[in-house]
């Protein structure tokens, strides 16, 4: 479960700042409201889609510490029918726990506990020798050069939800050969930094960190709702269902059980009113923390210039506003707006609460701060045609094929990959995931190389330098820019010969987890990984020695390369994993 808080809270700064452009007396230093009904008007109007058929939110607007709003909608469970509330317990995921980990870590070194700069292997000293300088401030900051869990185990367990003992973790840090980063100077996000930070503090403390949490830092500021959940199958009074996608919902089931994901939290809307007040405080056991985190603090590098930071901060400037939002990487509970004052909490459980609020938010993204909106990016204007057009079958026949797609984020310099189809039907182009049957989206023409998602409102233009040069493609959404990807097609021809193919056949081990796995190629002279723990996976050829491979994370899909080596020989001697999160993780052929 994902809570795309991102655009909400743009959208309840855009609406601050509209009515404080009627009226400054909302946002002067010496407001007294206890509520404001103009703005719990706009917030109905906002959330009216969500009811007792959609799964809830919980809202709340505070200035100068007293709540100017407060609003539930929708529901906690659907089949009982059980309304959302501030006191509804919703169980975070992982990394918006992170923010109460390296909180408690900071008061653990207050009292003397333990220190940023220890060593990791002081800890565990059967780490590998490369580690030797790696201090703890080096997990908080995803620099210390250990493997991301997800990675390997994702390779040899399909479903992550599969039990995983510390040791099995464990053992295959002492095993990694060598750092996926520059140890102390790279960055990698890595759930395995805060498993390994959680099990420090376990150890400095001699008590289990929920305990620990739960004595130091919740029960101090009275959130009685909020505990570290290493039991997922525990019983939680209040507690709301996940859901994901539109209409039919699904359950959410993102339950990880392993080291780097037991740092799951439970909270409720309630208890982060009080955290927000907390981080409102100068004196407060929180605000102390926050000032210790950020002394060494490193904002991840790869998305300059943002400043986000791996334990959940990220300082942003919206039409010359500062926000701060806290929570995880892309999505926040809590933002506040400093020069106004202002705090919303935000909490849900769903993934897909606030688009219906995009037509909202841009109508008053003009009236932000002094009324300037942000000035458009450089090169980010596109000629578009304005009406659509009907192509013959042969003319679309063109843009079929698959696409690689690479797209930047916040895991590291490596881009993520994305491979697409893009094929005929009756109604025109359809673009799905490699692999996939679902489609993604159908394509209207708006003119050669030209064409538009309607449904999302999503453009793509085709280009091609000349008639023998790979087509390349680039989708964008119609604000041009929050989401841009570009893909190329692949046509390459010596991936596709079946002598070449053979090479890559054979049984393969992989030390760092002591596993064997076949590749064959199947009667369709497809190259397929054949693992005893996980359903087949076929590689995509891409480029010479270079295949593109699906992994799963439960219900999500991560694409990465397995790049392939040889011997002084010329003969194929093993490959390297790579993704966004995978640098070095390397399977020898043995025959």
């Amino acid at each position: 479960m994902a809570h795309k808080t991102s655009l909400l809270i743009l959208l309840l700064i855009t609406m601050i700042n509209a009515e404080a452009q009627k009226s400054k007396s909302l946002i002067a230093a010496d407001s007294t409201y206890s509520t404001n009904l103009q703005l719990q008007k706009k917030l109905d109007s906002i959330f009216s889609y969500l009811n007792k058929n959609t799964p809830g939110v919980a809202i709340t607007v505070f200035q100068n510490g007293k709540a100017i709003a407060k609003k539930n909608y929708g529901m906690a469970n659907l089949e009982h029918g059980i309304p959302f509330t501030h006191q509804s317990a919703v169980r975070l995921v992982y990394s918006f726990g992170r923010e109460f980990t390296c909180v408690g870590a900071a008061i653990m070194e207050a009292e003397g506990v333990l220190r940023f700069d220890d060593k990791v292997r002081n800890y565990f000293p059967k780490l590998p020798e490369w580690s030797e300088e790696v201090t703890i401030q080096d997990l908080m900051n995803h620099s210390s050069g250990f493997v991301d869990e997800w990675s390997p185990f994702g390779f040899v367990n399909e479903d992550m939800r599969s039990n995983l003992e510390v040791e099995q973790v464990l053992t295959m840090l002492y095993n990694q050969p060598q750092p996926e980063v520059e140890p102390g100077k790279g960055y990698m996000y890595n759930n395995t930094d805060i498993g390994l930070l959680r099990l420090i503090m376990e150890k400095a403390s001699k008590q289990s960190l929920p305990d620990y949490l739960h004595k130091k830092l919740f029960a101090p500021l009275g959130m009685n709702q909020t505990f570290m959940n290493d039991n997922v199958e525990q019983i939680i009074p209040g507690l709301a269902d996940d859901y994901y996608g539109k209409p039919p919902y699904r359950k959410g089931r993102w339950f990880k059980f392993s080291p780097g994901g037991n740092y799951r939290m439970v909270t409720s809307a309630s208890d982060l009113e009080k955290w927000a007040l907390a981080i409102e405080d100068k004196n407060s056991l929180v605000t102390k923390a926050y000032a210790r985190l950020y002394q060494h603090a490193r904002a991840i590098p790869v998305l300059s210039p943002e400043r986000l930071y791996v334990f959940g901060h990220e300082w942003q400037t919206v039409n010359n506003t500062e926000l701060i939002k806290y929570g995880g990487l892309g999505d926040f509970y809590i933002v506040r707006i400093p020069s106004q004052k202002v705090s919303i909490v935000v909490l849900g459980n769903s993934d897909d609460h606030f688009a219906p609020a995009t037509a909202f938010y841009k109508t008053f993204l003009p009236l932000v701060a002094e009324g300037k909106e942000d000035e458009e990016p450089e090169n980010q204007a596109r000629f578009f045609p304005d009406q659509s057009v009907t192509l013959t079958k042969e003319e679309l026949k063109k843009y079929v094929g698959n696409y690689i797609g690479e797209t930047k984020g916040y895991n590291s310099y490596v881009p993520a990959i994305k491979p697409y189809t893009i094929q005929l039907n009756a109604d025109g182009l359809a673009v799905s995931i490699y692999g996939s049957d679902q489609i993604e989206s159908r394509l209207t023409a708006f003119g050669n190389g030209y064409f538009k998602d309607i449904e999302n409102n999503a453009f793509m233009q085709f280009t091609q330098t000349h008639s023998d040069s790979n087509i390349q493609a680039e989708f964008w959404l119609e604000n041009n820019r929050s989401f841009s990807l570009k893909m190329t097609r692949n046509k390459s021809k010596v991936v596709l010969d079946e002598n070449y193919l053979q090479q890559f056949t054979g049984q393969y081990y992989c030390a760092q987890l002591d596993y064997y796995f076949r590749i064959i190629m199947d009667e369709q002279g497809q190259l397929i990984i054949k693992r005893p723990t996980v359903r087949d996976v076929v590689m995509m050829p891409y480029i010479e020695d270079q295949f593109i491979v699906e992994g799963k994370t439960g219900d999500y899909s991560v694409f990465g390369k397995n790049i392939f080596t040889r011997n002084k020989d010329g003969n194929v001697d093993g490959f390297i994993s790579r993704d966004s999160r995978s640098m070095n993780f390397r399977c020898d052929k043995v025959k």
